[in-house]
């Protein structure tokens, strides 16, 4: 039994150090964003502003940046360190899908739910990113495990274990919030079911508790956010999706990654398996997907799989590699099924809901919904083969390939702003003289991170609240005053200038002497002196003559 055992917690070890490989495999390969650079610069920001974080409207994963504080005064600010965290969270989700996944449907959906997580692209791309989001993959799925026992089991350490979890994913990223509802949708569907030797009251009393405990003390600090939020002058930068637009970004990016998927039908194995682990497993009656049928088990093992899952206890049944699926939760197929899609689908509806009046919706901010949807995969893999099993082994095949060659691409081709190249270009062809302008102006510090201070510089303007082109002219004229060239270093440009007015300004008035173009990031040169005609002399708003040297 212990070599079984041993056999068992082997697996999902295996699969843990593949996630972790998978995430390390040229973590460094593409360029800082300006995200990234973010979290550098929160984390190292002063302490006590870094703490204020906390209770300020606005601002987000504050517990994100503080955990990274410690590990980059030790490691260095370098990429490596900067994206180490995110590979190693991105590791650790994959034993805490397999936990949760066992609970609802038993070992082999949790081993291929496990599998999938490893090697899933998106999940391998955020967890080669700095940010916060692959430590959502792990907290998300935690809460609904601790959900689960809590409501199995009771304790009131497990409540308040619950309690921990469910907060540090909230003081992580704001939208992780929507986990509270989820818990409580889950606890409606299971508390009646999981009776054990409790009464009523002692089933239902603690989770009200919790839930009080968990939103009382926050509300007056979401209403505070709620009125920064609905200010007329607050502005979230997403554009406004429409609900089938977010289904349809989340189920292509939770089955193919951040690569733009050019050939729907490599959808398809997705697709088959979702349909066949929501439809199958729906109607599932008899238990002989999970491995516990009462129909097919002797009298003494259905009555001993049936008192395990009535307790509540951890106890095995001898020599069956389903007693997880049978001790984890009374339910049938429907219900396990109906506990994965309300996981899948609430935080999109309620993102959707909020974006009614204020858009808010970014598929990264889901990403703690993925763990549901791979889990409704690896049923549908479980009920194909079950069905026909070369069709389970060749939609698993398919799903695994197309995952594989995924996280290749992601590992070979540049897909995020090349602002290391851009500022390796810039810095080994500008003139003492030159002046550096930014469009969007934020990116200057993902630029600065590569290319150190030794610049001069100037913002953007920004031209999206109905700047007029005379208006422009006043703000370049002074931007540039003094300045013997101008590089526009654009990237996002849209997002600050819309109908280019800046750049038009610097192709009426300047000549091009560089112009290098790298993924998301154009840098140009406009000589504005003429070394050997004169120097443009500006007056006012325009350019008005130019002044012979000698």
């Amino acid at each position: 039994m212990t070599v079984r055992k041993d056999r068992a917690a082997l697996l999902p070890l295996s699969l843990t150090w593949v996630a972790f490989a998978l995430r390390l495999h040229r973590l460094t390969f593409q360029s800082l964003w300006r995200d990234e650079v973010d979290s550098l610069l929160f984390a190292t920001r002063p302490l006590s502003a870094l703490l204020q974080t906390f209770r300020k409207p606005g601002e987000n994963g504050p517990l994100f940046f503080l955990t990274l504080r410690p590990w980059l005064a030790v490691t260095g600010h370098s990429e490596f360190a900067l994206r180490w965290p995110s590979a190693a969270a991105g590791a650790l989700a994959v034993p805490v899908i397999y936990s949760l996944v066992n609970r609802l449907a038993g070992r082999k959906p949790a081993l291929l739910a496990a599998l999938l997580a490893a090697t899933a692209p998106y999940l391998v791309w955020y967890g080669q990113e700095a940010r916060m989001y692959a430590v959502l993959v792990v907290l998300a799925p935690l809460g609904l495990w601790l959900t689960i026992e809590a409501a199995r089991r009771g304790g009131w350490w497990r409540w308040a274990l619950l309690y921990v979890v469910t907060s540090l994913g909230v003081y992580t990223h704001v939208l992780a919030a929507l986990a509270i509802p989820l818990q409580a949708l889950w606890l409606l569907i299971l508390l009646p079911r999981c009776r054990s030797r409790r009464s009523l009251t002692g089933r239902w009393l603690p989770a009200v508790i919790y839930l009080a405990a968990l939103v009382l003390p926050y509300l007056p600090l979401a209403w505070w956010q709620a009125r920064l939020w609905l200010s007329p002058t607050f502005e979230t930068g997403h554009p406004f999706v429409a609900l089938p637009d977010i289904l349809t970004v989340l189920a292509i990016a939770f089955s193919r990654g951040v690569i733009p998927v050019i050939g729907p039908i490599t959808l398809l194995p997705a697709m088959l398996a979702l349909l066949a682990g929501v439809g199958l497993w729906a109607a599932d009656r008899g238990g002989r997907l999970a491995g516990n049928s009462n129909t097919t088990a002797s009298p003494a093992r259905a009555q001993a799989l049936a008192a395990v899952a009535e307790s509540g206890t951890d106890e095995a049944v001898a020599g069956d590699d389903s007693a997880g699926a049978a001790r984890a939760l009374p339910l049938g197929g429907w219900g396990r099924v109906a506990l994965l899609l309300i996981w899948l689908l609430w935080p999109p509806l309620a993102i959707y809901g909020i974006s009614l009046g204020m858009p808010i919706f970014a598929d990264r901010y889901l990403i703690w919904t993925m763990p549901a949807f791979l889990a409704l995969l690896a049923l549908g893999v479980v009920a194909l083969t079950h069905a026909w099993r070369p069709l389970g082994y060749a939609t698993l095949g398919a799903l695994l390939a197309l995952n594989l060659v995924g996280d290749w691409q992601q590992a070979h081709q540049p897909i995020k702003a090349d602002f290391r190249a851009a500022a390796n270009f810039v810095m080994a062809h500008q003139k003492p003289d030159d002046r550096l302008m930014f469009q969007i102006p934020y990116n200057r510090h993902t630029f600065t991170y590569y290319s150190g201070d030794g610049f001069k510089w100037v913002d953007g303007p920004y031209t999206n609240q109905g700047m007029t082109e005379a208006e422009l002219a006043a703000k370049m004229t002074d931007k540039t005053a003094g300045a013997a060239a101008v590089w526009l270093i654009a990237s996002e440009a849209p997002m600050w200038d819309a109908r280019g007015l800046a750049q038009a300004w610097l192709d009426r008035y300047g000549t091009v002497t560089e112009r290098a173009e790298f993924i998301r990031v154009t840098v140009t040169r406009y000589q504005l002196e003429d070394e050997d005609e004169g120097v443009i002399k500006v007056s006012g708003t325009a350019i008005i003559e130019r002044i012979p040297l000698g």
